[in-house]
């Protein structure tokens, strides 16, 4: 059997690319769909790996689970062929997942000098950055559409680009500046890591946790989609180079096994998955994999204190961070964005924030959900609170400051 794994390569040369098997006709392909099978001995990883139509690649999660996925393209007749063994757990579609932003509402220019984004005023990262508190140490996996490695604010905080395993891409780079194979091409990536770590001082913006480590894992394309496989590659990534934390800005309506699968791998490997709780701006309308009780569910506020209208609400989120008319950076400069996907980062940056100072994964998620501050709304909308990164730290917390509003330029 072949021992594939499961990389950007992989997915131009097979799945993605769409590559008929020998012997299946065009006719007959289209009628089959890209699944990922959660197998759990290795007869069952080979008899899926078999009988896939188009190549087939691993994602190998014994380490921490008892499951190895295996992801190809499978008639459904196979797909329910696999689905009866008793050695399968699950069988899913590889769906696309999408980032979770709401809307672009500003301009993609330099920032005046200086802007203290009212977001990180608001959960009192600033205060912390004055103790001393930067995150200095740990390493963030940004699991998004990539990360501008040019720009300013975040030369100081991204991981070597030169040094192959800092960064990965399992989507293709296309349009716009692709240096590297996990730049970004779609801006999203960019803008959730200034939020967790930028460094512009005076030139530029800051983010909550300054002096954390940038690793960028492409799995969305500039357009938004982000393949399910890849979400789970990329958190097996972090996890085993014995990364932080990671940020999911993305999400979808659709329940996925495979998605509850890397939660159990990353919280087993020491490693903290935080995800935005999704914009569907409803009720019981918290997206995947947030619900999952592994991740760590962000809903949005507004610059008010306010649930942000979009927000998805329901009893999985955890906490509430900044997510309405944030401005950070894009890889033309910075720009204003509204969505979970920027709420998310808030808490991420959070959590480096205690790992850097000595906490362990179970006691940072702890500490985040007991020092929250409750800004009045039901714990479906709020979780424990609006993130306090003071507080978190043992710090003051009552600054309760907005920076510069929610202005991004001069």
């Amino acid at each position: 059997m072949e021992d594939s794994s499961w990389s950007r390569r992989d997915i131009l040369k097979s799945i993605g690319a769409g590559v008929l098997g020998i012997g299946v006709g065009a006719a007959v392909y289209h009628r089959m769909n890209e699944y990922i099978i959660g197998t759990e001995s290795e007869g069952g990883a080979a008899a899926a790996a078999s009988v896939s139509e188009s190549g087939y690649a691993e994602i190998d999660l014994n380490e921490h689970t008892s499951t190895k996925l295996v992801c190809g393209v499978f008639s459904g007749a196979r797909s329910e062929s696999l689905a009866a063994r008793d050695d399968v757990a699950f069988v899913q579609r590889d769906r696309k997942l999408t980032h979770v932003s709401d809307s672009h509402t500003g301009s993609q220019s330099a920032t005046s000098a200086g802007t203290l984004p009212w977001g990180i005023d608001r959960i009192d990262a600033d205060v912390a950055h004055r103790r001393g508190a930067t995150g200095d140490g740990v390493d963030v996996g940004v699991i998004d559409t990539g990360i501008s490695a040019t720009h300013p604010d975040l030369s100081g905080s991204l991981a070597d680009p030169e040094v192959d395993e800092n960064h990965e891409a399992w989507a293709e780079c296309s349009g716009g500046d692709c240096t590297y194979p996990w730049s970004d091409d779609g801006g999203h990536g960019t803008h959730v890591a200034g939020t967790v770590a930028a460094a512009g001082g005076e030139e530029g913006v800051i983010g909550v946790a300054p002096d954390a480590t940038l690793h960028a894992l492409k799995v969305c394309s500039g357009s938004g989609g982000c393949r399910t496989s890849a979400i789970v590659a990329a958190i097996r990534y972090a996890a085993d180079r014995d990364w932080g934390v990671v940020n999911l800005s993305l999400g979808s309506p659709l329940p996925s096994p495979a998605l509850k699968t890397a939660g159990e791998y990353a919280v087993e490997a020491g490693l903290v998955p935080v995800a935005a709780a999704g914009n569907r701006g409803a009720a019981d309308s918290v997206g995947y994999p947030a619900a999952y009780e592994e991740y760590l569910a962000v809903s949005a506020t507004d610059i008010d204190d306010e649930l942000a209208g979009f927000s998805s609400r329901g009893p999985e989120v955890d906490l509430a961070a900044p997510g309405d008319s944030i401005c950070s950076t894009h890889p033309d400069g910075h720009t204003v964005l509204s969505g979970t996907s920027m709420a998310s980062p808030h808490v991420t940056g959070a959590v480096a924030q205690l790992l850097s100072q000595g906490h362990t994964p179970p006691e940072t998620r702890q500490q985040l959900l007991d020092t929250a501050e409750d800004i009045g709304h039901p714990d479906t909308q709020q979780g424990e609170g609006l993130v306090d990164v003071a507080a978190a730290l043992g710090y003051d917390s009552g600054d309760d400051g907005i920076g510069d509003g929610v202005s991004c330029l001069a």
